[in-house]
């Protein structure tokens, strides 16, 4: 498979700063899996190893996981814990997928679904009638709540044909055609379905694990349109819950109980009411590289740094995020400014720089915290770190390690750096 582009961690601790005195830098290293890990993270299991030794590209550990199932190519030591917690769920969905019972209902599914949905997306007002018989029944709906829905539907698919959202918070990362789907299996019950399996197993049901998207589809479309008891379905992967959150961190739990759209607009209402614009408000929303599961995420950020200046500036910083690595780059840099600040000296002011974010103090310190697995002393760090000289008091932390040399260029130029401090993961 692909791996994603690395994430650019551009302009580490200053917004437009200037060239520092030409100075030998290093080159990012390859080291050992276990060197880029938090202490006590796993790198095998039954059926599964962390490759090692492992390059650092971006700042973050390029890794490579083995399972059963495939490899997966992760970025950093955060994904790298989620997809490790994620294998024991792999496996049960495996153990399911083979047994006749789901190969009999996933068939089965495939002939009514895609029926279903095509209808719902190209003919909204025959939905009602259109729904399968078995799909009907699952909806437990009044029909006017089932025309109200479908009046959505038609809605959203009638802004696909004329090429383009409307403006009114409902898109989904800016795709018309991925919304009116998102619509047509909520109807099914799919999505619900879905999201109940995935807080079974204690995983996000938005994961972007590849070898396990897929598996959950099936399993859901399986239980809905094909008939699969839901208890048989939940059954076969129940127990993982515990075990997979102590190692990956707590999901919010809206994440598994409401849709995505009810998700949005809980949270538009929370940003308007924290001071964004409604428009800015929507435009995050509706960018696919923040999921349901970390939208909720970097608001929750935002919301225990209290109110300091700059969160607009912020929201727009987080608006051009293009992926997911960015993406929770970004919620863990705020979530480590809120851990990390001192308490009787908190942060007052947020600064958006060209990909990440700064922080200032109510005493004046600079604080800038980096979620990354290992800091050389590149040319970029090195003009960052060059620009605080002479400009009081700047503290660093770091989740990874720092290398030596980046740790005496770092003190030379006025930075006071802690590292090791970890990621900080949702108790």
């Amino acid at each position: 498979m692909l791996r994603s582009r690395p994430l650019l961690v551009l302009s580490l601790f200053l917004a437009g700063a200037l060239p520092a005195a030409a100075q030998a830098v290093e080159a990012e290293p390859i080291l050992p899996a276990s060197r880029l890990v938090a202490p006590g993270t796993p790198l095998s299991g039954p059926g599964w190893r962390v490759a090692s030794p492992v390059a650092v590209r971006g700042y973050l550990g390029q890794f490579e996981l083995s399972t059963p199932q495939g490899a997966i190519d992760v970025q950093g030591r955060e994904l790298l814990a989620i997809r490790i917690a994620e294998v024991p769920a792999l496996a049960r969905l495996e153990e399911v997928s083979r047994g006749e019972v789901f190969a009999e209902s996933i068939a089965d599914s495939a002939k009514a679904t895609g029926r279903a949905v095509v209808r719902v997306v190209t003919n909204p007002a025959e939905t009602v009638k259109g729904i399968p018989a078995g799909i009907g029944r699952l909806l437990q709906r009044t029909a006017r709540k089932v025309r109200q829905v479908a009046v959505a539907v038609g809605d959203a698919a009638q802004r696909e044909r004329d090429g383009g959202g409307d403006g009114d918070g409902d898109g989904d990362g800016g795709d018309s055609a991925a919304k009116v789907r998102d619509f047509a299996t909520e109807i099914a019950g799919v999505n619900k379905a879905r999201r109940a399996i995935a807080k079974a197993m204690g995983i996000d049901p938005y994961t972007s694990n590849p070898l396990l998207q897929g598996r959950l589809e099936d399993l859901a479309w399986a239980s809905v349109a094909g008939g699969l008891s839901m208890d048989l379905a939940l059954g076969a992967v129940g127990g993982l819950a515990a075990d997979v959150l102590s190692t990956s961190g707590r999901l919010d739990d809206l994440v598994w109980d409401l849709p995505p759209e009810d998700i949005r607009r809980r949270l538009e209402k929370d940003l308007v009411d924290r001071g964004a614009q409604p428009l800015v408000a929507r435009d995050f929303l509706r960018n696919g590289a923040f999921t349901p599961t970390l939208q909720l995420a970097f608001v929750g950020a935002l919301r225990d740094l209290g109110r300091p200046r700059g969160e607009a500036e912020v929201l727009d910083l987080a608006i051009g995020v293009r992926d997911e690595v960015h993406a929770r780059f970004l919620v863990q840099q705020l979530r480590m400014l809120a851990r990390h600040a001192d308490g009787s000296d908190p942060v007052v002011a947020l600064e958006a720089l060209e990909a990440s974010i700064a922080a200032t103090t109510r005493r004046g310190t600079r604080l800038v915290a980096l979620p990354v697995d290992h800091l050389s002393w590149t040319e970029q760090v090195e003009t960052g770190a060059a620009s605080r000289r002479g400009k009081g008091v700047a503290r660093l932390v770091v989740a990874g390690t720092v290398s030596p040399m980046a740790q005496r260029q770092l003190a030379a130029a006025g930075w006071t750096v802690t590292d090791g401090v970890g990621l900080v993961f949702v108790p």
